[in-house]
């Protein structure tokens, strides 16, 4: 993966992670997933995950109180859920978050998904301790 393809990738994981994060039959775990991806999209993942629950963190602790992800796992229409699924996260508790959520996170903290100079630097240290 280059910088060029870093965005994309990110998008497919980040897709994927809030797929399997609702627990459902049709597909597996996050921890099945994980151990399946080469190097460089371990350490997207870990990003993702990282900068979601820096959103769920600032969430709680500014007292907004979560919805139950229960009503869009519901969604029959498969277009709708499609898009629901894909662009909200089930916590472990069975609430959830969803890109509106993320929006928020970013305009009041400031922060946003690392670019792809955080993977450079990440694969950097990878390959400095695997030698």
């Amino acid at each position: 993966m280059d910088e060029h393809g870093y965005a994309p990738a990110v998008r497919v994981l980040e897709n994927v992670q809030n797929l399997v994060s609702h627990g459902l039959d049709e597909f597996r775990s996050p921890e099945d997933i994980r151990p399946l991806l080469g190097p460089r999209s371990a350490i997207c993942w870990d990003t993702l995950n990282g900068f979601w629950n820096d959103v769920a963190e600032w969430r709680l602790h500014n007292g907004v109180p979560m919805e139950s992800s229960a009503p869009i796992l519901a969604v029959e229409n498969e277009e709708l859920r499609l898009l629901l699924w894909t662009s909200n996260r089930t916590l472990p508790t069975g609430e959830k978050l969803g890109i509106a959520d993320v929006v928020r996170y970013e305009k009041a903290v400031g922060a946003s998904l690392p670019e792809f100079g955080h993977l450079a630097a990440a694969l950097g240290v990878a390959g400095k301790s695997s030698s």
